[in-house]
């Protein structure tokens, strides 16, 4: 069933929200506070369960449409069951094939992004053509005879939707992306036209830290001012959240300090409030997505395989094209390569030397019980969808 989102509405309602919060020092908050504890971030056993009962069962993102454009452009990818490689079909479409040689298992594709009309294995030269199909066996006389249309590359489910390709790390499993959002989220994605943008130099990054502690220092409205105090914390309130609730994902928005001057005032939301204000999408299990008044900013975050303490984090910038921009390319990559600079100043220098400090705490084996505020809105909702997954309490 289609859903009709007045998304102006919801960012009016929202802002009049946020708007009374900055007034009266308050935030939208859950009813109780919540124990946490440290093995949820170290434990090898719920990591296992995490990298098959959520990433293993439902839609996340891998990769912005225009990172493979056109037919036969291609990225590998690293997820936490398998590596695998997303490839633009003749027909448009989308494939994700394990990135393994159905002979001796060899890696078949090593490069991050490419053309390529045939995968050729560097070990024995058996080659693939690009939906997966087992195209030469070499020295086939000597082979001996098999049943080909058994062994080409394995399939993992993929559905392009709303300018992403998502995927289910898991041959076994189908895909709907627009079910797993539910209707308000998928209504709320379809306004975003994210499709009609390109991806700007994705960047990925391997931390030694739990996943989960990335995820949340992303949804976290809580630490800006603290641990950002000359950068972020300038420019951003903190502890200041308007969020609606969609069960599986949610969407909120935050303010930048220029919303000041609307204190006290009946304001309707229009285009100029973009500049005042963030308006974020947490899409579950592992995706922060970002609207800002000119990009969108898309991070994700994933295991290492079932290793508690590994974990990989995708970045990406998505903006109008050169031509679309309107902007000299010189301009336009001088903006967007300043934007990045910022970016990675604070991840690395701020964000990164407490969250993988923080990973280390976790494996103190006598760290005592840790507690979740009302005021952490976003990290609950959070913890209560991979609970879920997972099939353990909260």
């Amino acid at each position: 069933m289609t859903v009709a989102i007045d998304i102006n509405h919801l960012r009016t309602r929202a802002l009049r929200q946020l708007l009374g919060h900055l007034d009266s020092s308050t935030t939208d908050l859950v009813p109780e506070i919540a124990g946490s504890a440290a093995p949820h971030f170290a434990d090898p056993v719920r990591a296992e369960l995490e990298r098959d009962r959520v990433f293993g069962t439902v839609p996340f993102i891998a990769a912005h449409s225009s990172e493979i454009a056109h037919r036969n452009d291609f990225v590998t990818v690293e997820l936490p069951r398998n590596k695998v490689i997303l490839i633009r079909q003749r027909d448009g479409g989308v494939k994700a094939l394990i990135n393994s040689c159905r002979h001796r298992g060899a890696e078949l594709v090593t490069e991050e992004s490419g053309r390529c009309r045939l995968f050729s294995c560097p070990y024995h030269r058996w080659s693939y053509g690009p939906s997966g199909e087992l195209r030469t066996v070499t020295l086939e006389d000597t082979f001996g005879e098999f049943d080909r249309s058994q062994y080409g590359l394995v399939e993992i489910p993929a559905e392009e939707r709303h300018g992403f390709i998502w995927v289910v790390d898991d041959p076994n499993r189908s895909i709907d992306v627009a079910e797993w959002l539910g209707a308000e989220m998928d209504a709320i994605m379809a306004s975003y036209d994210i499709g009609d943008l390109v991806s700007i130099d994705p960047h990925t990054y391997r931390r030694p830290t739990n996943w989960k502690i990335l995820q949340d220092g992303f949804l976290d409205n809580y630490h800006v001012k603290y641990a950002h105090p000359n950068t972020a914390g300038k420019m951003l309130h903190t502890n200041a959240v308007a969020l609606e609730d969609y069960g599986r994902s949610f969407w909120f928005l935050t303010a930048r300090k220029t919303l000041d001057q609307f204190i006290g005032h009946d304001v309707e939301w229009d285009e100029s409030m973009e500049a005042h204000t963030i308006e974020s999408c947490f899409l579950g299990p592992n995706t922060m997505l970002l609207k800002h008044a000119t990009h969108f900013e898309l991070l994700t975050f994933r295991p290492v395989g079932a290793d508690p303490n590994q974990a990989i984090m995708q970045m990406r910038i998505m903006a109008p094209s050169v031509e679309a921009s309107g902007l000299e390319p010189e301009h336009w990559r001088k903006r967007w390569a300043k934007n990045w600079g910022l970016l990675i100043a604070i991840l690395h220098d701020e964000d990164f030397p407490i969250l993988d400090g923080s990973q280390r705490s976790m494996n103190n084996l006598d760290a005592g019980p840790m507690l979740l505020g009302r005021n952490e809105i976003g990290s609950h909702l959070f913890r209560r969808l991979i609970d879920d997954l997972i099939g353990s309490p909260q």
